[in-house]
């Protein structure tokens, strides 16, 4: 199938598709095997990140209704955009994924024809829906969608592709290693407090192996774009075993998305210098909007790491080990009181305030005629710390909840949360 030929055949869609390839950068798509190699990587990504997408109730009628789902805190009523409905409740959801999975087949063939227009209008339309999907709701909020996310917009939309695409990877590192300077990873306790600690690595090694994850990311990763062969592969070979070696605690999705890159992007000893003209500007701009938005949760009152302000608008990974007992007692107007008691079972659970008042404030709202006040206790604890009383509730209802600042009703271990007590060891599941 000729895809320029038999489709776009009239005159206005051949100046249409003239512009398009101009405007977006397609020759450069078409004159590099390592770019052709990154369309197929990320394409692997997508395939991998719908396949997730596509089970989960999170993004669904079913979940507005039930009161499951979690909006962002700069849009907190995103559930009135949804309008997917999953099994058994329908079969909108897996129709929707159906059709994006024809167009993953057509690009592939799109590709084997050398025909990447197609390939490229294509993937726009896989990008358009993540980013769509990113945006309604939370729960889709992993580092490794984020990465994603960006590689798939400098791959359609930036010139100078595969320079950002190598700068961005590298720079992805760097803004990962920033996030874990805190004593959970200088003095390895993210690990030492679980009750597996490393795998296989014995836990009197954490603190040098952490301290060296953190040296390689925001120092060695730059090694990576260094002319010099020795230092390159070097930093290429440790990358390798750490994307593998994380594996063991992320599962696959992660190192799907970023060893294919990595070998892609760093296999080859090819300089690929920076450019500094008109075009570039985009990148150039939208490398130092991530820089800013990692910097968001230190403009925030509060140590990050316990009250999780601001702390998805960038990067965050193995920021702490967190521990959490959420308490709630809601009066209704009967006179009745129901209690409930959640406690965090895993150390990947991020003990987010935000993540257990949003649903709090929806069960106001659904059941306002029943309810007359609903009292909140929030106890956190990260990398076996002592656990601290952050919230302390009279009634969550009137509380409101501020994405770019402190919220007061938020209590900081440094002036006024209580030590309730001390926690055991969690495991990593």
């Amino acid at each position: 199938m000729n895809f320029n030929n038999k489709i776009f055949n009239s005159a206005a869609e051949q100046k249409f598709f003239s512009w398009y390839r101009r405007f977006f950068s397609i020759e450069e798509i078409e004159q590099s095997s390592v770019l052709h190699w990154v369309f197929g990587a990320i394409l692997l990504g997508f395939y991998v990140t719908f396949f997730r997408w596509n089970d989960s109730s999170m993004f669904t009628v079913e979940a507005v209704k039930k009161g499951t789902y979690i909006c962002w805190p700069f849009f907190q009523n995103c559930g009135n955009w949804y309008f997917l409905s999953n099994l058994p409740y329908g079969y909108s959801q897996t129709t929707l994924y159906m059709f994006f999975f024809v167009a993953m087949v057509l690009i592939i063939l799109a590709m084997w024809q050398k025909e990447w227009v197609a390939a490229h209008i294509l993937m726009m339309i896989l990008f358009i829906w993540e980013v769509s999907a990113m945006l309604l709701t939370m729960a889709f909020s992993a580092n490794y969608w984020y990465f994603h996310l960006i590689y798939t917009f400098v791959l359609l939309f930036l010139s100078s592709k595969l320079f950002f695409l190598r700068f961005f990877f590298v720079l992805f590192y760097f803004l990962a290693g920033s996030v874990k300077i805190h004593e959970g990873w200088i003095l390895g306790t993210y690990f030492t407090s679980l009750e597996t600690g490393l795998p296989i690595i014995p836990n009197i090694l954490a603190p040098l192996i952490t301290n060296a994850v953190l040296f390689m990311e925001i120092v060695g990763s730059w090694f990576l774009l260094s002319n010099r062969a020795a230092l390159q592969r070097v930093s290429l070979g440790y990358f390798l075993v750490f994307h593998l070696y994380s594996g063991i605690l992320v599962n696959y999705t992660y190192p799907t998305i970023a060893l294919p890159l990595l070998l892609i992007l760093f296999g080859p000893l090819n300089s690929v210098f920076p450019p500094f003209d008109k075009k570039a500007i985009l990148g150039w701009t939208l490398a130092l909007a991530l820089i800013i938005i990692q910097l968001l949760p230190r403009l925030i009152l509060g140590d990050a790491k316990m009250t999780l302000e601001g702390n998805k608008f960038g990067l965050y990974m193995f920021e702490a080990n967190h521990q959490c007992i959420s308490t709630t007692k809601i009066y209704l107007k009967n006179g009745t009181i129901e209690e409930s008691r959640n406690e965090s079972a895993s150390a990947r659970a991020r003990c987010d305030p935000y993540r257990y008042w949003f649903p709090l404030k929806q069960t106001c709202k659904r059941k306002a005629a029943d309810v007359e006040r609903m009292s909140w206790q929030f106890d956190h604890s990260i990398n076996g710390g002592p656990f601290y009383r952050i919230v302390d509730a009279g009634n969550v209802c009137v509380l409101e909840y501020q994405p770019f600042r402190h919220n007061q009703w938020i209590l900081l271990p440094e002036n006024d949360a209580p030590i309730i007590g001390y926690p055991v060891k969690n495991f990593y599941y």
